[in-house]
């Protein structure tokens, strides 16, 4: 079979090379397709497929198009499935004229207008993509719900991506000094593309506030995106520079978990976000926003503390009374843990998906 990778970055990259070492390690023959460096660091490409992105006047250039799907037909050749993750993979695997059948996770949505003019085009080819794949996984049931009553929603299965969380490599001082974090100083951590999505100007209003309450406290953003200039600026702006720290991406996000004190998710819109599961396996409380797959992992009180989008103040107190109470934190996200075992299994994700693979091939 072959996995097929969009232009994509944090979790879905990391999800994408374990699902396909957990089934090569179940008798699966696997091979991998993405952009260039789409997996650096987590597993070696077997085909390089550029899979273009759509622009922002809502089109795609015909001649990138032509190159991808051409090396996609080459890539799928002999394989009897194809696995395709986002959108863009999903409809470029659905356009080869002779394809083996086609399995598409969706790990998103397409918000409104968060693409600008390209929103409806994307929008459109969201809602019809489940009719033109032969099964669709999304993974949240908040996501499935838009695709009820379209054409081929009943093909639609709920995965989450819940997979076995990395082991971080360095000690926690060692990971807090190369931040830029001193022993002792409130870390609050986010992990995120730095896109509108992500809510990353939200937080940074809390930081504002929380400054006032908790002085020493440090920021730290790992990632990278569209909005760095911006959110930059933003700091500059609010006087944060000193408080808040720009991390860039990092291939040893469990270093940086394990360092917060708490991991803050404040995000507009999640599909299931990776970085809730893998922070509180690795003991860390987390404080997010009850979207998307968020409320399957934290309940108030149940690995954390969960507040609406876009709230502010809501979001600086509860990162506040996190940041008080250490020992109330750190039963949080050991109950928050348990949560997790209970709910996601380490071999769940890879039987589910090799279940909807086995309906798929055998025409159910």
């Amino acid at each position: 079979m072959l996995q097929l990778l969009g232009p994509s970055t944090g979790g879905i990259r990391r999800h994408v090379a374990h699902l396909a070492d957990q089934l090569e390690a179940r008798g699966w023959p696997v091979s991998v397709a993405a952009p260039p460096g789409a997996l650096e660091g987590l597993r070696p490409l077997d085909h390089v497929v550029d899979v273009p992105g759509v622009g922002a006047s809502g089109r795609v250039s015909v001649s990138a198009l032509r190159t991808a799907r051409a090396a996609l037909a080459r890539s799928a050749g002999e394989v009897g499935l194809i696995h395709a993750h986002g959108l863009k993979a999903g409809w470029l695997a659905a356009s080869l004229r002779r394809r083996p059948p086609l399995v598409v996770t969706l790990h998103n949505v397409v918000l409104s207008g968060a693409a600008g003019p390209a929103t409806p085009v994307l929008r459109g080819l969201e809602s019809r993509l489940p009719a033109r794949s032969d099964g669709t996984i999304v993974v949240s049931t908040e996501m499935a719900r838009r695709f009820t009553g379209g054409s081929g929603a009943g093909r639609v299965r709920v995965i989450p991506p819940a997979s076995r969380a990395q082991a971080p490599v360095g000690t926690v001082a060692a990971t807090r000094a190369r931040l830029g974090v001193e022993p002792g100083q409130p870390l609050a951590l986010c992990v995120a593309r730095l896109h509108p999505q992500k809510g990353l100007d939200v937080l940074l209003g809390a930081t504002a506030l929380l400054r006032r309450r908790v002085p020493a406290l440090r920021v730290v953003i790992v990632g990278q995106g569209p909005l760095e200039g911006e959110l930059r600026r933003q700091c500059a702006a609010m006087a944060l520079d000193g408080t808040v720290i720009f991390a860039g991406a990092s291939s040893e996000v469990a270093d940086e978990l394990a360092a917060a004190d708490v991991v803050v998710v404040p995000s507009r819109w999640e599909g299931w976000p990776l970085v809730v599961f893998e922070a509180l396996h690795l003991g860390r409380p987390v404080v997010a926003t009850a979207v998307g797959g968020v409320p399957d992992m934290v309940a108030e009180g149940v690995g954390g503390r969960v507040v609406a989008p876009g709230d502010v103040l809501a979001l600086a107190e509860a990162v506040e009374s996190v940041l008080d109470d250490p020992a109330g934190a750190a039963a949080m996200a050991r109950a928050g843990a348990r949560l997790l075992a209970e709910r996601y299994p380490p071999d769940g994700l890879v039987e589910q998906v090799e279940a909807v693979y086995t309906g798929v091939l055998s025409g159910g």
